[in-house]
């Protein structure tokens, strides 16, 4: 069989869409199963409300220490206003790296609002209703 150029274009074209295929396959079977899961996104999280526009959510602990994340299509600058309004209770308690740390009062909910490709990713820590030693400042570095 004589090959054109043509012919091997479309040859190599297969072979590579194939293993593609197999590699696409096989990864999707071997994924860790530690993997946190996506949800929906709850209403609030322990006492931190979540934005109603809150997309891929993933609760990694919810016992406490709890912990979850969530990503929303609007400027980390917006999200922190929103927090601030919504929870008086919480304070700018610094930023670095462009990412802004919230704190209540007790010190035992932290918010951390980061920008995230054309949107945010909120970080949201709950310790619990015992007060926890105090944070340091960010900007103390």
């Amino acid at each position: 069989m004589k090959f054109t150029p043509r012919k091997l274009i479309l040859v190599t074209s297969l072979m590579v869409m194939a293993s593609s295929l197999m590699a696409t396959d096989s990864m999707a079977t071997t994924a860790p199963q530690s993997q946190p899961q996506i949800t929906s996104c709850p209403a609030e999280f322990f006492a931190v409300k979540i934005h109603e526009d809150a997309r891929q959510c993933q609760p990694f602990d919810t016992e406490m220490p709890a912990s979850m994340v969530y990503f929303i299509g609007d400027t980390p600058d917006a999200i922190v206003a929103y927090y601030l309004a919504l929870m008086p209770d919480l304070s700018l308690k610094g930023e670095h790296n462009e990412r802004v740390l919230l704190v209540n009062d007790a010190q035992n909910v932290r918010v951390v609002v980061s920008p995230d490709g054309d949107g945010a990713q909120v970080d949201i820590l709950v310790l619990g209703s015992a007060t926890p030693a105090p944070l340091a400042s960010l900007t103390n570095d």
